[in-house]
């Protein structure tokens, strides 16, 4: 995994990405849309149903959906099956296998996203957002 350090943080009037000492603005688009400028190249948008508890996630590499459930909560991206770990003290995994790939801890705002695998990096910001607006209450669109 890596050493990367995301931090999504969910305000009233305006949403913010720190990426180390870099800070960016996430707009709000319409429908609920969130978009995300990457630096590398690229933009892409996320966007929690709440209604539905979905989250979609679109970007250059590709699509997600994830449906939410009680307990047991997979996805499949890039070839392989994942599995989100529920919420417990404020810790949440994805996980492969049992293998841990992206580790989660609530702010008072947000998520901090301390270490991503390989297969989540183009999509790591997307995902910081996405599952701050699920775990953190953006529910319905703005």
């Amino acid at each position: 995994m890596g050493d990367v350090t995301i931090e999504f943080q969910m305000g009233p009037l305006r949403d913010r990405l720190l990426e180390g000492a870099t800070e960016y603005e996430v707009p709000r688009g319409r429908h609920g849309w969130s978009h995300v400028d990457d630096p590398r190249g690229g933009t892409g948008r996320v966007r929690y149903d709440g209604w539905r508890d979905r989250l979609f996630i679109e970007s250059p590499v590709g699509s997600l959906q994830i449906q939410f459930r009680l307990r047991n909560t997979t996805f499949d991206w890039a070839g392989r099956t994942y599995r989100i770990t529920p919420m417990i003290w404020g810790h949440f995994t994805i996980l492969e296998g049992d293998r841990p790939v992206v580790e989660y801890r609530s702010t008072g705002s947000g998520v901090r996203q301390d270490c991503v695998g390989p297969d989540f990096r183009p999509i790591e910001r997307e995902l910081a957002i996405g599952l701050s607006q699920r775990f953190f209450g953006r529910r319905w669109p703005t």
